[in-house]
């Protein structure tokens, strides 16, 4: 991939696209604290963004808290996945014939005790203490540390942050563990992370020809991301199933475990198209 980012236009595609993922972080706390699911999905993503983001430009704003607030808010969201993972979960027994109308109660029952983690999202102490790190960071932090472009380098930490995902991606990819759920996990993270950058770098790129090869990588990284997020739709649930002592069915375990295989060849089948 040619890369053609300035140093002025890496740092200010990030301030823009920043601010832009903080005020949906803002926006959707009402919402998701009345129970959203799909804010909810809303929220977690535009996190996610931000985190990518913050260990982009990890070297030039190394003597900020972005790296400390990247790690914060990390450990936010993981709270949040398994409210997100119930919702997938009850979506996926809905379409399964083999999840009869007991067994999916019986799940359901199970489930409940996550329904009640999202009251009183937005005022707890660390939700709080989160948004108020992060502005101070957009508005004194950052625009010092990125204050002279040229000095600070923000293209050549992009770059570099570009070089070491695909770099991962690729490794992961390439794994003799892909079968297990804790590789296919590894490896979507990794996609996810290549796709984030890639749809940055696409807002970022002043050339109408680069915007379309980074939009290209970001296309194809989301189809490997998809593809293998089957699969671990199907190893939580399977491995929720197994803590909660919830038994399937010989009939529905073996389509859980179907679905899962069949995510992984769809991946690999996406893979040998990869072109970035």
């Amino acid at each position: 991939m040619k890369w053609s980012l300035t140093a002025e236009a890496a740092a200010q595609a990030w301030r823009d696209e920043m601010r832009r993922q903080f005020r949906a972080i803002v926006i959707l706390e009402s919402t998701v604290s009345d129970g959203s699911v799909e804010a909810l999905h809303d929220l977690r993503v535009a996190i996610r963004r931000l985190r990518v983001l913050l260990r982009a430009l990890e070297k030039p704003l190394a003597h900020t808290t972005a790296k400390k607030l990247a790690r914060r808010w990390r450990n936010f969201t993981r709270g949040l996945s398994s409210l997100r993972d119930a919702d997938v979960w009850r979506a996926l027994l809905r379409e399964l014939p083999e999840a009869s109308p007991a067994f999916q109660r019986r799940v359901q029952d199970r489930l409940e005790q996550f329904s009640d983690r999202l009251a009183g999202l937005p005022t707890r102490y660390v939700w709080l203490r989160l948004k108020w790190e992060t502005q101070t960071l957009l508005k004194k932090e950052a625009p010092a540390a990125l204050k002279h472009p040229a000095q600070a380098r923000p293209d050549r930490a992009l770059q570099k942050t570009w070089i070491q995902a695909t770099a991962r991606a690729a490794k992961l990819a390439h794994s003799p563990q892909l079968a297990q759920a804790d590789a296919a996990h590894k490896l979507r993270i990794a996609c996810r992370r290549a796709r984030y950058l890639a749809e940055f770098l696409a807002l970022a790129c002043p050339s109408g020809k680069a915007c379309r090869a980074w939009q290209k990588a970001a296309r194809c990284y989301l189809a490997a991301q998809d593809a293998l997020g089957q699969t671990h739709d199907a190893d939580a649930l399977l491995n929720f199933l197994r803590i909660e002592r919830l038994r399937p069915n010989a009939a529905l375990r073996a389509v859980l475990i179907r679905r899962r295989l069949q995510g992984v060849a769809r991946f690999q089948k996406i893979w040998k198209r990869l072109d970035v």
